[in-house]
């Protein structure tokens, strides 16, 4: 095969400029899978990818994408993975590779792939992956929940923000979501948080110690940077930690160390993804987990399916926090 078909992005720009047009087909490297997409997942970080502010860019063209459920198309002969399996997947993307999930196929590293059972729809698989695997690290590894625990959650009526929820419901922990209005604030009552808020009409530090007190929170789970952050870290109580996953507000906060040091504060980075190589185990078996979460229902993956389509339309609506949970695109 010569080339496949997908969203491409031709020059650093808006991703209002991807195309669907025809891409040279990937060859793949060791440890690496090329997969034939069923179901991707929709991101903040597609957003950055396309204007060149994520973390690490890839040459164009390009074809973005972060998530992926499908099946084996090609795997090296000594591979743990064999051809038409069905998988859940991180592409390659994540490291400057150039064939994301918005096409026919896209290439994922063996280390950041998992089978999916069969009980599992695609769409399912494609939900599930990098929101509650990310949470699940976040909390479990990073943070080491403990029970009564009271947590922080901003941006709770997202897929990773409802993740993060029910994982530490699960756990035994006091949640607070915080969310942007009061559609999201009656969206996310459903997942039994102990307190919710809606930063845009009330005052989040207020609302808070009201109902536990002043500096009460353990830890704090942020994906949004900026005021929200700021807000946040005022709020955790000694030996607290604060969650760093992402920046969806584009401001990356600069932290004061002196109140750190004095409020006995930690600052966590959450990057899932640096396990593909450090401890690629320890993801696997906590997927398996997620996996049977999912099966035995206690968690609910929320999300939206959309055509391949529909992908441009989907982004602006991410960018604009328009959408409730995750959204998959379906081949």
């Amino acid at each position: 095969m010569e080339n496949y078909q997908a969203w491409v992005q031709d020059d650093i720009a808006p991703f209002s400029n991807l195309k669907y047009k025809s891409i040279k087909y990937p060859t793949i490297n060791e440890k690496e899978l090329i997969i034939e997409t069923k179901a991707a997942t929709l991101n903040f970080a597609d957003l950055l990818l396309s204007s060149g502010m994520y973390q690490s860019n890839p040459k164009t063209p390009f074809v973005p994408g972060f998530e992926v459920a499908g099946t084996v198309k090609e795997c090296s002969a000594d591979s743990k993975f064999a051809v038409g399996d069905r998988v859940v997947a991180a592409t390659t993307v994540f490291r400057s590779g150039r064939h994301g999930s918005f096409g026919e196929y896209c290439v994922a590293s063996e280390n950041l792939a998992y089978k999916l059972p069969e009980e599992i729809s695609y769409e399912v698989g494609a939900a599930i992956l990098m929101s509650y695997l990310t949470s699940d690290f976040a909390l479990h590894r990073r943070a080491q929940l403990k029970k009564d625990e009271i947590v922080l959650v901003n941006a709770a009526a997202g897929g990773v923000g409802i993740s993060a929820v029910q994982l530490a419901k699960i756990e035994g922990a006091r949640v607070i979501a915080a969310v942007g209005s009061d559609e999201k604030k009656k969206f996310i009552q459903q997942f039994e948080p102990d307190l919710v808020i809606n930063y845009q009409k009330e005052n989040l530090k207020d609302v808070v110690e009201e109902k536990f007190g002043k500096r009460s929170v353990n830890v704090f789970y942020d994906q949004v940077g900026g005021e929200p952050y700021e807000e946040g870290i005022r709020l955790l109580s000694s030996e607290g930690r604060a969650l760093i996953v992402g920046f969806a507000s584009g401001n990356i906060p600069s932290q004061l160390l002196s109140y750190l040091l004095v409020k006995n504060i930690s600052i966590m980075g959450v990057f899932m993804i640096s396990f593909e190589n450090d401890d690629k185990e320890y993801l696997e078996t906590r997927m398996k987990i997620i996996f049977d979460r999912y099966l035995n229902k206690t968690i609910k993956p929320v999300y939206e399916t959309i055509n391949f389509d529909e992908i441009i339309k989907y982004l602006e609506l991410i960018g604009s926090r328009k959408t409730i949970g995750r959204i998959v695109a379906l081949r």
